[in-house]
C-alpha cells in the first residue's frame, strides 16, 4: 500500500505559521490550507504562501489536509484542537502538531482520542517579523516532543524539511526548557532596555543610547560564540574587583533603584558562579557575602 502523502494545514497565520508554510512549499511540500482569525493576517500570509485555501474557518481548513500544524498563541492551542476534534476535522492517522515551547502534548488530547498522532516541534529562535522567521528558522535547533518513536522520527524529518536541527525534549522538561529560552532572549531584551534607560539618564538621546550599546552587545555575543559563557565573562565580578562592585551596589541602594539593584545582585551571583574558577576562594566568598547583603 502506497504511503499517504502529507498535506499540510497551518492553523494560525502569524509570523511562525506563515514562515513554516513558506519553507514547506519552498521544499516541495503541499500546503493545502492556511487558517487564521483575521482577514488581515490571511492577506499578509498570501504574500509568502501559495496554499490552495485561505480561510477563517479552521475546521474547513483542517479537513483539506492530514497534517495539522497549530501555530496559534499558546493560550489558544487547546481550544483550537478541541474545535477541530468536535467539528469532525480530524480522523485516525492524522498528525496534529503544536509549536509551543512551554506546553506539553496534553493540550492535543482531544485529537489523540480520535486516533490522531501528536507532537510538538519548537524552534529555539526569535521572530520579530515573517522575513526574519523565514531567514532564521533554517539552521535553528528545534525541540521535539512526541509520544512514540514513529512520531518522533516523523517530527525529526519535519524539522529537517524546515532546515532545522531536531533535538529530543522530554515532556517533563518543557517548562524549564522554555524558561531558559525566555531568559536568553526575552529577558535579555529587557536587560538591554535597563541599560538603555541608564544611558538616557546620563544625557544620551533615546535614539543614540541603544546605538552606543550595540557594539558592546555584539562583541559580547561574538565572545559567547567563540568562548562559551565562562570564557566570555568580563567585568568587575570576573576580575574580582570588589571595590567597583561595592560602589555599584551602594549607588543603586542610595538612589533607591530597587528593581535594578535586585537584577544587578541576582545576575552578579550567577556571574560569580562562572568566575569562581579564576578567583581565590577568599575573594569569591567575600564577593558573595557582599552581594547577599543586598538580596
Amino acid at each position: 500500500m502506497a504511503k499517504r502523502a502529507d498535506r499540510f494545514v497551518i492553523i494560525g497565520a502569524g509570523r511562525v505559521g506563515t514562515a513554516v508554510a513558506h519553507l514547506l512549499e519552498k521544499g516541495g511540500e503541499t500546503v493545502a490550507a492556511v487558517a487564521s482569525r483575521s482577514d488581515e493576517s490571511l492577506q499578509k500570509a498570501q504574500r509568502y504562501v501559495k496554499a490552495g485555501l485561505f480561510t477563517l474557518d479552521v475546521v474547513k481548513a483542517a479537513k483539506s489536509g492530514n497534517v495539522i500544524l497549530i501555530t496559534t498563541p499558546d493560550d489558544l492551542i487547546e481550544d483550537t484542537c478541541l474545535a477541530l476534534s468536535s467539528g469532525g476535522a480530524l480522523k485516525k492517522g492524522d498528525r496534529v502538531i503544536h509549536m509551543s515551547g512551554a506546553l506539553g502534548l496534553d493540550v492535543l488530547s482531544s485529537a489523540e482520542e480520535l486516533g490522531a498522532k501528536t507532537a510538538c516541534v519548537h524552534p529555539l529562535q526569535t521572530f520579530a517579523d515573517v522575513k526574519g522567521a523565514i531567514k532564521r528558522l533554517p539552521g535553528s535547533v528545534f525541540a521535539v516532543t512526541a509520544r512514540d518513536e514513529e512520531m518522533s522520527r516523523w517530527a525529526d524529518d519535519l524539522v529537517r524539511k524546515l532546515g532545522g536541527e531536531p533535538v529530543p525534549l522530554a515532556e517533563e522538561h518543557k517548562v524549564l526548557y522554555h524558561i531558559g529560552a525566555v531568559v536568553a532572549c526575552n529577558l535579555l531584551v529587557a536587560l538591554e532596555h535597563a541599560a538603555e534607560l541608564a544611558y538616557q539618564e546620563i544625557g544620551m538621546e533615546e535614539s543614540k543610547a541603544l546605538k552606543a550599546l550595540m557594539p558592546l552587545i555584539e562583541g559580547t555575543v561574538e565572545n559567547l560564540k567563540r568562548l562559551g559563557t565562562s570564557g566570555a565573562l568580563t567585568g568587575p565580578v570576573a576580575r574580582g574587583d570588589i571595590g567597583v562592585l561595592r560602589r555599584h551596589l551602594e549607588f543603586l541602594e542610595r538612589e533607591e533603584r530597587k528593581n535594578l539593584l535586585r537584577v544587578y545582585v541576582a545576575l552578579s551571583l550567577y556571574a560569580l558562579d562562572l568566575a569562581e574558577a579564576n578567583l581565590s576562594r577568599t575573594r569569591s566568598e567575600e564577593m558573595e557575602r557582599l552581594l547577599r547583603k543586598y538580596l
